[in-house]
């Protein structure tokens, strides 16, 4: 089989002239004289360019879900985070087994992993399980005190000290929490935003106490929540919303019930779903990077599998940011006071 080195020493240049000839490289400044006779002497020669070597993987990798598929349809937020875990495994052909965590035999699915993905709040009779299934293993969107395991997680802290500064701005006083209560089995999973939503409220001596609702991560739940508070006759002029589906659900209860919206209530979400967009008005919304938490996490599953080794116990914090649209703004006394 003839080499380039063949080709080159019939066509009278470099070796490695002629791998730049082949391989079309425009930049090679030779005269078209000499391109035509190496590709005269590579079609005499029978020269056959070799095949770029393409990365395999013969990684085996699990994903875990705790939040079932009816619940990741109703809220995509999950459903981002695994998206970006496929897609990583996809393009660098990392073959996938998704199962959910309350699945009877999921030991004997598991067995063959490199690796684990685990997506969402785990009970630690199921944090210690997947470990023992596996050590190479990541959690997303869990929060571990001790660190004993590798998770990433948003930063929950700076996201509420952006909507609380963002409400104060706006000159409101009344500011409400709708959020979803997230358990396995009995265990409650408190939300990190209510304990900094709290607090930054408090802080800036805003009233919230009466406006904080927990229910469901759904639009339905949002409905209900918001209209159980305009039913009450107190109602608040800021909303912040745990999900955009139950911000979403509370702007049609403010619109049925005649609330312009922000006139009279601003509404922000978390999480910025593109639905955001086309809500009447489009609404400001936390972004989550939940797809870079997802892809981030899955290369360093893989980057330690490469490396014959497990990942290290460390907490990865990504940082969320406020996209500001029509559904809040600042209030015309607040106007006024700076023409002033």
């Amino acid at each position: 089989m003839a080499t380039l080195k063949d080709v080159a020493n019939l066509a009278g240049v470099s070796s490695a002239s002629v791998s730049r000839i082949l391989n079309n490289d425009l930049t090679l400044s030779v005269p078209q004289s000499t391109r035509d006779k190496v590709l005269e002497a590579a079609e005499k020669l029978g020269y056959v360019k070799k095949k770029k070597k393409t990365e395999v993987s013969s990684m085996l990798v699990g994903i875990v879900q705790w939040v079932s598929a009816e619940n990741e349809a109703k809220d995509p937020y999950y459903m981002s985070i695994r998206q970006g875990v496929e897609n990583y495994c996809s393009n660098h052909m990392i073959t996938t087994i998704r199962c959910f965590a309350s699945e009877f035999n999921i030991n004997k699915r598991l067995d063959k992993v490199d690796g684990l993905v685990c997506i969402g709040k785990f009970s630690e009779e199921a944090r210690q399980k997947m470990i023992s299934i596996c050590p190479n293993i990541i959690f997303l969107d869990m929060r571990i005190d001790s660190i004993t395991n590798c998770f990433i997680v948003p930063d929950f802290k700076g996201a509420m000290r952006s909507v609380i500064d963002h409400f104060v701005s706006e000159g409101h006083k009344k500011v409400c929490f709708l959020g979803g209560v997230e358990k396995v089995n009995d265990q409650v999973y408190p939300d990190e935003r209510l304990k900094y939503f709290r607090r930054y409220a408090a802080k800036a001596d805003l009233e919230f106490l009466p406006y904080i609702v927990l229910k469901e991560f759904s639009r339905e739940s949002g409905y209900e929540m918001m209209k159980s508070l305009i039913d009450s006759k107190n109602i608040p002029t800021a909303v912040f919303a745990a999900s955009d589906p139950i911000a979403i659900g509370a702007i049609r209860a403010c619109r049925e019930a005649g609330l312009n919206i922000p006139e009279d209530i601003s509404i922000i979400g978390f999480d910025n779903i593109d639905e955001c967009n086309y809500t009447y008005p489009p609404l400001t919304t936390i972004f989550v990077p939940t797809y870079e938490m997802g892809s981030t996490g899955m290369r360093m599953i893989h980057d330690a599998w490469k490396r014959n080794e497990i990942i290290q116990p460390m907490e990865i914090k990504l940082p969320c940011y406020m996209i500001r649209r029509q559904s809040t703004q600042v209030l015309p006394d607040i106007i006024e006071l700076e023409k002033e």
